[in-house]
Formats: C-alpha cells, sequence, structure tokens
C-alpha cells in the first residue's frame, strides 16, 4: 500500500474547475472553516481503508499518490489525489463514509481539457461499465441494470456516460441511479453515488391494478384540447393526457395531487386594462406591480419595437409582438424585464420581470396553493366582463432559478380548452408579487366539430401503443416507496382526436 500524505486545507477544490458531469458528492465542495485537531487517528484509518479500495478498482489512482482529506460538516470524508503536490489541475476525487471509510463514489478531474478525442465505442464502454460495477458490487452489482440502452442522455465531449437502474422486485427504481463514465481509452473516470436501500419500505406487488387495468384506468384522463396549427388558421382537435405521468398503481389515480384541467371560478371586476403611454409609466408600473427597483445598480433600457421580446414566455406560435411597443430593460448580468404595449391604446399586453440577483438568494415561501389563489385575485382584475369559465391547463410549476411560479388559464370553446387563447401568470414564490403577466387574445381560426372526434379510449390505446405504461418504484415520503404506471414522453403524447394518430406542431410526419 501506498504511503498516505494527509494534510487539511480549506476551500482548495472549490476553487478548481471540473469538467467531469458525474460525483455530486465530490462536486459539494463549498467548506466551513477546518480545525486541524479534526484530523484523529480514527480518521486516518478510514481514509486508509478507503484509499486502498479505491486503488483496486482504479488501477491508474497509483499515478496520484498525493492525498489531502477535506474534513466536511457531513457524512462524508472528501479526499483529492493528485499528481504532485505543486499541481491541482488535475486529480482523483474520492468520497468516503465517515462511519466506515467504504468508497461511495468518485471521478477524475482535468483542468481545461479540450483536447479532441475519438470516444471509445459505446458496446464496449457497456461492457467497461458492467465489469467495473461489478467489481465495485459483486457479481448481481447489487440489482443494478442498464437503464434502457444504457446510454445517459449526458454528454462532455471526452466520455460515454453509461446509466444503471437500481431493480427491486424485478421493477425499476428511478430514484437510484448510478452513473459510469467511460474515457477514449476505456478507462473508468468517474462513478456517481448509489442510495442506501436499507432503511426503504418497498410497496408489495400483490395489490396493484393489472397492466390492462391501469390502461383503462389512463382513458378517463384523455381530454379534448384546440390547438392552433402551424399554418395560423385552423385548430387541431387533440386528445392530451391531463395528468402527471404517473398512476397510481393501487388506486389508479394520479400520484400526484395536483389540479390538471380544473375549472377556475373568477368573478371579473371590469377593471379597465393597465396602460403605460411611455417608458416612464411602463418603468413606474412595472416597479409598482413586481417591486424590482430599476434605479438601482445600472439598468439599460432599450426600445426594441418591430423585434421579438428579449423574454419570450408564450409566443411560440403567434407573433403577438408585431406592431406593437416592445420596451426591454437589462443590467450587465443579463436581461431582466420586457413590455409589450398596443400603441394606440397604451394598453399592456404582457410583462415579465427576472430579478435574478435575488432569485439566487431567494427562499420559497409561498405554497403552490397560495400562488394560485394571488393569481386567481389577479385574474379577477384583468379578465374583462363576461369571460366564460377558465380552466387552469396544468399546475403552477415552481422555478428555482427565477423564484417564480408560472400559471397558465385558458378560455374554452364548446367546453373545450384553446391552448392558445391563454393567460399566464408568474407569481414570486417569496413575496406573492405578480413578476409577469400575458394576457389572453383570441384567434380565429376554423374548430373541428367535437362530435367527430375518437372516444378517450381509443385515444389511450393510440397513446400506448407508442408509450406503454412501464410499472415503476417512486418515493413518495422519506422511507416509503409506492408502485406507479408511469407514461414516458408525457410531452410528446398528443393525439390528433378525428385521426388517431400521433400530433407533432410544426410536423408532417404523424406516425
Amino acid at each position: 500500500m501506498k504511503k498516505i500524505t494527509h494534510a487539511v486545507f480549506l476551500l482548495m477544490a472549490a476553487s478548481i474547475a471540473m469538467s467531469s458531469s458525474t460525483g455530486a458528492l465530490a462536486r459539494e465542495n463549498t467548506l466551513e472553516k477546518i480545525k486541524v485537531e479534526q484530523m484523529t487517528p480514527e480518521i486516518n484509518k478510514l481514509v486508509e481503508k478507503g484509499v486502498k479500495k479505491a486503488a483496486s478498482l482504479i488501477p491508474y489512482l497509483k499515478d496520484y499518490p498525493v492525498t489531502e482529506v477535506v474534513l466536511k460538516d457531513t457524512a462524508y470524508l472528501l479526499v483529492n489525489n493528485y499528481k504532485f503536490k505543486e499541481n491541482t489541475a488535475e486529480f482523483v476525487s474520492l468520497v468516503l463514509d465517515k462511519n466506515t471509510g467504504d468508497i461511495l463514489e468518485f471521478g477524475k478531474y482535468e483542468l481545461n481539457n479540450h483536447q479532441s478525442q475519438t470516444l471509445y465505442p459505446i458496446d464496449k464502454s457497456k461492457e467497461a461499465a458492467i465489469s467495473f460495477m461489478k467489481k465495485w458490487y459483486g457479481e448481481d452489482m447489487a440489482g443494478y441494470q442498464l437503464d434502457g440502452d444504457g446510454v445517459a442522455k449526458v454528454f462532455d465531449g471526452q466520455t460515454n456516460t453509461i446509466q444503471f437502474v437500481r431493480v427491486i422486485n424485478g421493477v425499476p427504481f428511478p430514484d437510484d441511479m448510478i452513473q459510469v463514465q467511460v474515457d477514449h481509452e476505456g478507462q473508468i473516470t468517474g462513478k456517481s453515488l448509489g442510495m442506501n436501500i436499507e432503511k426503504i419500505s418497498f410497496a408489495k406487488l400483490d395489490q396493484i391494478l393489472s397492466k390492462e387495468k391501469a390502461e383503462k384506468q389512463l382513458s378517463t384522463y384523455m381530454k379534448l384540447r384546440y390547438s392552433l396549427d402551424q399554418d395560423g388558421k385552423t385548430y387541431k382537435l387533440l386528445y392530451v393526457p391531463a395528468f402527471s405521468g404517473k398512476l397510481d398503481a393501487v388506486s389508479g389515480k394520479d400520484s400526484v395531487n395536483m389540479p390538471y384541467h380544473s375549472k377556475v371560478n373568477v368573478k371579473p371586476k371590469g377593471a379597465s386594462q393597465p396602460v403605460a403611454q411611455s417608458r416612464e409609466e411602463a418603468q413606474a408600473y412595472l416597479t409598482q406591480r413586481t417591486g424590482y427597483d430599476f434605479a438601482k445598480g445600472k439598468v439599460f433600457f432599450e426600445d426594441l419595437t418591430g423585434e421579438k421580446p428579449v423574454i419570450i414566455k408564450c409566443f411560440w406560435k403567434t407573433k403577438k409582438w408585431e406592431g406593437r411597443t416592445n420596451y426591454s430593460w437589462r443590467t450587465d448580468d443579463g436581461w431582466i424585464g420586457s413590455m409589450l404595449i398596443e400603441p394606440k391604446t397604451g394598453s399592456i399586453v404582457s410583462y415579465h420581470v427576472i430579478d435574478t440577483s435575488v432569485s439566487k438568494t431567494a427562499t420559497k415561501k409561498l405554497t403552490q396553493e397560495q400562488a394560485l389563489q394571488l393569481a386567481i385575485n389577479v385574474l379577477a382584475e384583468i379578465t374583462p366582463a363576461g369571460t366564460g369559465e377558465l380552466l387552469l391547463l396544468q399546475p403552477g410549476e415552481y422555478d428555482e432559478s427565477t423564484n417564480q411560479y408560472d400559471f397558465f388559464f385558458v378560455r374554452q370553446e364548446q367546453e373545450i380548452p384553446v391552448e392558445d387563447w391563454l393567460t399566464h401568470i408568474s407569481i414570486n414564490g417569496s413575496n406573492g408579487k405578480v413578476m409577469g403577466i400575458d394576457l389572453n387574445e383570441k384567434v380565429d381560426g376554423v374548430m373541428s366539430d367535437p362530435k367527430k372526434a375518437i372516444s378517450q379510449e381509443e385515444a389511450a390505446a393510440a397513446l400506448l401503443k407508442k408509450y406503454p405504461l412501464q410499472l415503476e418504484y417512486i418515493l413518495q415520503e422519506e422511507g416509503k416507496a409506492a408502485l406507479v404506471y408511469t407514461l414516458p414522453m408525457l410531452f410528446d403524447a398528443k393525439i390528433d382526436a378525428l385521426t388517431g394518430e400521433f400530433y407533432s406542431y410544426g410536423s408532417t410526419d404523424k406516425k
């Protein structure tokens, strides 16, 4: 065994740019102040045990003889191994269990390695990854199997990433995934952390619905929706699955208790639409509604009339910015706001503000239900009198990067939601401020007769022919894994209600 040199150090690893995408724990290098006396003989023994085990699994570790230990207030030890004490540009990072010294994950990192290499053949990469997993866990690989074709949807240009999923009672458990990286020479350069399942209770298979019954239950979630086609004149009548994509395998109900296609009772107050006749009025309105202080820092204003808004939310089909005044604001850090105004009346059509400086440090305080009620209150202010019943198209999703909830409400035609007649409202997750509004605008077009639509059962059958339900375990609460039937590729699950074929906007191939 090689001699190990221990040295306690501060924040060294945090300053190193890592090129590998694996090693979640190894990348957590934000350290609190370390006391030298924390390096005890017991920790030395744990590190020696972990490094010895790692050396048997990672042949090139012998080329990294300088070992430094990072002590953290977690259940892990971070051990970085360097070629030379003076050179920290390349190292192998090991993550060890602080109680047992067992190696949990590792990663080989290089600084600014942009050399063009021919990737190792994918089949041989899989073989190398499987062989490595057997060395690490034993012949049964602790129940891990290749996830589908085994090729993770991650690519850094330097390595192939092979993905494994834990299988329990013959059922995949996607919450427990492991990724193994294979470089251009066939070396294993990283392995991510698996999950400790000893304290998890897994639901039994003897009480679940048969797949046939689950498929029948799925049909009840197939809902009609009008969607403006690429020609801008015709509305396609579609069936979409209005649920989370996960059915409880025992009850057949949506496993996520959130509202999809929910009716929203709004009583319009009949207030006039807000107006802005100038840049100053627009900026004052944004400050009043969002709380963003446009006087702080260095904010740059631009009139981008005639161009597409910089902060785009709901303009993927229509060109509602054409003919409208288009104001934008930005700082040195990026774009922070945009507003569309109808020039003849000064009416505000839409606005969005993203305070990136706040979102980096903000904490979510509002629940989804609280944010939804605030959004409904806004609807009452901006919805014209006589507007028919609105539908909440899908649950309000929280975006950590902006600290905002996004809600999408739609008007209906013949009691069918029209996804393009949409009002979008963004609510700040900390203070409830209205950070964005995109007002509903009705687009004229030819609509198919819903009486000619295929049945929900036929639509579900067409969907399942391409994307069969899959039985999986998911962690619904700490320590308990439930069984669900999942529908993959939910975003692509649109069926033409007249033909029963798959529909994709802008595509001529509907198969």
